[in-house]
């Protein structure tokens, strides 16, 4: 049987090996996948979505900025008998927000682990035995051998396993496959792809997440202000924390 031609073998190299890609190219997805509920973004991942049994991080400069607004589609999305675990998230869980937002509170279990070592233990004990149908860990300093420890055991699960890390993490190197930084923006984020199985995106992607964040009172004397309406965003809406 005569080999393919070069320019071919050049244009598909997935043909030779399916974990081969062109690096013009995003990766085909290897492992499978669950829709961020964003488009723009979905376009710039491989597979079209977050990756599932492997390692993601979040990077920001400080937590409360939307991220789990950014996350909740997907959350939205996966197995509802299965558990959504938050290791460490810097406020305590709001019942009431995770409800409004379609999500049974009977489905999280928040956990207090300590120390960073400690953390990243109690995220490999819950991956290990794949009780979870996503695991959010907030984590700041992180040796490489626990990064690398985690991300082994992750693959032989299915679980939305995400690092939520400040933005000086970006310095480390990270086995992470995908690796985002965060920024808050006027109606939602702006996101900046730092990691992926693909070509570097020079440009942010902006996620609306606040529809009305721009639908603000004109500047007017104290007594003629009007207050924000019921249900806007910032922090409270921070899924899980309570925090305004």
């Amino acid at each position: 049987m005569a080999a393919p031609p070069a320019s071919t073998v050049l244009q598909h190299p997935e043909r030779i090996h399916p974990a081969l890609w062109r690096a013009s190219q995003l990766a085909p997805a290897r492992r499978a996948v669950v829709s961020t509920g964003h488009e723009a973004l979905d376009r710039e991942l491989p597979g079209g979505g977050w990756p599932l049994g492997t390692l993601i991080e979040l990077l920001s400069e400080r937590p409360g900025i939307g991220e789990l607004l950014l996350l909740r589609p997907a959350l939205a999305a996966l197995d509802p008998r299965r558990l959504i675990l938050l290791i460490d998230p810097p406020h305590p869980p709001s019942m009431q927000c995770w409800a409004n937002w379609g999500l049974q509170p009977r489905r999280l279990a928040w956990l207090r682990a300590g120390t960073a070592p400690e953390r990243l233990w109690a995220a490999e004990q819950a991956v290990r035995h794949d009780v979870c149908a996503a695991l959010l860990c907030w984590v700041g300093p992180a040796s490489g051998q626990a990064l690398l420890r985690l991300q082994r055991l992750a693959r032989s699960g299915h679980s939305l396993l995400i690092l939520l890390r400040p933005r000086s993490a970006a310095r480390q190197a990270s086995p992470a496959a995908l690796r985002l930084s965060l920024e808050p923006s006027p109606q939602g984020l702006s996101l900046g792809i730092l990691k992926r199985r693909g070509p570097a995106l020079p440009e942010a992607i902006v996620i609306h997440l606040y529809s009305d964040a721009l639908d603000l009172p004109a500047p007017a004397p104290a007594r003629a202000w009007r207050p924000a309406r019921a249900g806007r965003p910032l922090a409270a809406l921070y899924a899980a924390s309570g925090h305004s």
